[in-house]
């Protein structure tokens, strides 16, 4: 079964009057030669598809007309601008022979879409090129060096004064003690008491397969509907266009599957247990002053017992005199033996907030300071 013709309309560039129907060859209004004109459909968008039940606005021609109906396009009369049959020889308009006229209706929109897109190109006026100023770049890399300098640079002031020295030491006395301890494998030096065979861990081993139902499911044809395009023929007319698309539906079966099935069974390794000696801190000597006269705290040994890692702290108390405020250093012995209680001193910091040291009238660095921790 042929597809079915639709008609089309055009409206009249001469007059504007619109909704002319593509039978009819010239304007009713003005009388104009059907010309440079564009088909449509009425209330229907172009490109737009139909479903099978939206077409009842859709304006058939009558079948039997629509066997004599051309589906070939107009063509477009060079001399009078007409458009015209492709049955015709002649220019029904001016009757110039069609063998003059070369364009049909869509080569004729074709080059009218041309020619509209050349005339709506915006032309670029053509600006001398500005030279490009760097002084806003220049003004930035001076303030981003200026911070950074303002930051690394250092004062020196020298209104402090040593107000106090203190020290700390002390000494870990450790004791080699035994210990009963297990474990899977016996560190160098143990004495070995026992070891057994026990649970270590447990290992999946394949049984046996089994047969399980699993659901699955899969995408399958349920129906084809049918929509519709509507191509212009290029003479008054259009001709729908039916098209079938493929409607799914989910379908669910079920499939047998081989799946594997482990059983758990114990690993057993050799455990042991031992004796070991270690040694162990058990207590901590301390000694602390003031002043210069700094030394270790006594201790005294007992049995299995040793003298283990030493600590030392050695701090400085400096006054700022001119705030009358204290802050509290660590200091290395050998520099913290060079000060004494009330001596005068010069601080030099960064502003940065970088750690301060002792430093000499013009900032050199003669001593390193630490926080207090």
């Amino acid at each position: 079964m042929a597809n079915r013709i639709v008609m089309a309309y055009w409206d009249c560039p001469s007059c504007g009057t619109k909704g002319n129907r593509g039978d009819q060859a010239s304007c009713p209004n003005c009388g104009r030669a059907r010309g440079e004109v564009k088909f449509y459909m009425r209330d229907h968008a172009e490109g737009q598809t139909l479903e099978e039940d939206e077409r009842g606005s859709v304006e058939y021609v009558d079948e039997e007309k629509a066997k004599y109906i051309n589906r070939s396009p107009d063509w477009y009369c060079s001399f009078c601008q007409s458009l015209n049959s492709d049955n015709a020889e002649n220019c029904t308009s001016c009757g110039a022979s069609r063998a003059s006229s070369e364009a049909n209706y869509f080569q004729m929109h074709s080059r009218l879409q041309q020619r509209e897109a050349e005339r709506q190109q915006p032309v670029q006026p053509e600006t001398p090129q500005k030279k490009r100023s760097f002084l806003p770049l220049i003004l930035i890399a001076a303030v981003i060096i200026g911070v950074v300098m303002y930051l690394n640079s250092s004062r020196t002031r020298g209104d402090f004064q040593v107000s106090g020295l203190s020290w700390a030491r002390s000494i870990v006395v450790e004791q080699n003690q035994m210990f009963q301890e297990s474990g899977w494998n016996a560190p160098a030096g143990a004495e070995i008491t026992a070891q057994k065979q026990e649970l270590h861990h447990y290992d999946s081993v394949l049984d046996h397969y089994e047969n399980v139902p699993v659901q699955r499911s899969r995408e399958v044809i349920d129906h084809y509907e049918t929509y519709y395009s509507y191509e212009d023929l290029g003479n008054g007319y259009f001709e729908e266009v039916p098209h079938e698309r493929a409607v799914y539906k989910t379908e669910y079966y079920t499939e047998v599957v081989s799946q594997p099935v482990y059983r758990q069974e114990p690993n057993y390794q050799t455990k042991y247990y031992y004796n070991i000696w270690r040694w162990t801190a058990v207590r901590e000597e301390n000694a602390s002053g003031e002043g210069h006269d700094a030394a270790w705290p006594e201790i005294s040994l007992g049995e299995n017992e040793r003298e283990g890692t030493r600590t030392e702290i050695y701090r400085v108390v400096i006054r700022n005199t001119k705030k009358d405020t204290t802050a509290t250093y660590r200091m290395k012995e050998e520099d913290w033996r060079q000060l004494n209680t009330g001596d005068s001193l010069y601080i030099t910091d960064r502003r940065s907030g970088a750690d301060a040291y002792i430093s000499d009238e013009k900032g050199e660095r003669l001593m390193d300071l630490y926080p207090n921790r």
